[in-house]
């Protein structure tokens, strides 16, 4: 398994969004990455459920499954395994390298996970053994920890490998300016689908003092996670403030169960189904927005209230 980074003294690990506007050929290739991360994926679970069966049925035990010896294997089965089944072209130098090896180390990361649950080494609810990812099932994403990654100077643009140059649908200035201050790393890129945006997750190596500007220092504040409401947030005698939940999805349903009507009578593939699910999508994505507004706003205000801050850990799902 990889290593974690750690960050050194005065730094902390943060995370910029932007939406991307990608042209339509880059859209095509970034849909092709998303579906060689999940070839890369599955082709190491085949290659770890195999290694299991051939363990029970003879008792040799080999290595253990691990990122390194995994990519050393595909790549030396990648001319078989990227091949396309109409043309017989190889095509794994159209994509780039990272996000193969993105999905070798989610399956990796995915069996470790499911070993540590059996043994009961974390604290979570008991994890299956990892599933094959299919296509319009899995979320679509990908991620690169190497090459070129690079803001550009007139903070519109991100700049991946193989992708090449990519207009940003928002201003970088937030993260550009650190970066030119070199008070920012950038660490890591992770391109994901959310409804009909291409989100590009920017992780950066951040200069900034953990207590810095927090208005009362010495306080410390507990927080109840709950259903009906959204937080409790409370100190050692006194409730302070009760969020509530914005039921988000529940002032939207009329709107959807009327586009889930209209889908219903409409053919499966033609243009207007392809729209009405194109606006099921978006009121979604826009229901997610709003959930996550909130939770950044409070977290945001507690951050800058309160120095220390307590979070109880309860399985909401269990």
């Amino acid at each position: 398994m990889s290593p974690r980074y750690s960050p050194p003294e005065g730094h902390i690990i943060q995370a910029f969004t932007f939406a991307l506007d990608p042209t339509p050929e880059q859209t095509a290739q970034i849909s092709r990455f998303f579906g060689a991360r999940r070839n890369a994926f599955n082709w190491s679970l085949d290659q770890i459920k195999a290694d299991l069966e051939r363990y029970r049925e003879s008792g040799e035990s080999g290595t253990a499954p691990s990122f390194y010896s995994l990519r050393k294997r595909w790549n030396a089965q990648k001319n078989s395994v990227c091949v396309n089944a109409e043309t017989g072209e190889i095509w794994w130098s159209e994509v780039s390298k990272e996000v193969f090896a993105d999905g070798v180390r989610r399956a990796t990361d995915a069996y470790w996970r499911w070993q540590k649950s059996r043994a009961g080494t974390i604290q979570c609810r008991k994890v299956g053994f990892p599933r094959f990812k299919k296509r319009g099932k899995d979320r679509d994403r990908c991620s690169f920890s190497t090459g070129v990654m690079r803001l550009e100077a007139d903070r519109r643009h991100l700049t991946l490998p193989v992708l090449g140059t990519i207009r940003t649908h928002e201003n970088t200035r937030r993260i550009e300016r650190l970066i030119a201050l070199n008070r920012a790393k950038i660490l890591g890129v992770t391109l994901s689908r959310q409804g009909n945006r291409i989100i590009a997750a920017v992780r950066v190596s951040v200069a900034r003092p953990q207590q810095a500007g927090v208005a009362q220092l010495d306080s410390t504040v507990g927080i109840d996670v709950g259903v009906r409401r959204l937080a409790t947030v409370a100190s050692t005698t006194e409730v302070l403030g009760e969020l509530e939940n914005p039921r988000a999805l529940e002032h939207r349903l009329k709107e959807l169960r009327r586009l889930q009507r209209q889908r219903c009578r409409r053919t499966r593939g033609s243009r207007q189904y392809k729209e009405t699910a194109t606006k099921t999508t978006r009121l979604h994505t826009q229901v997610a927005h709003v959930r996550s507004t909130h939770v950044h706003r409070l977290t945001t205000n507690l951050a800058k209230t309160h120095g220390t801050i307590v979070v109880e850990d309860l399985d909401m799902l269990a």
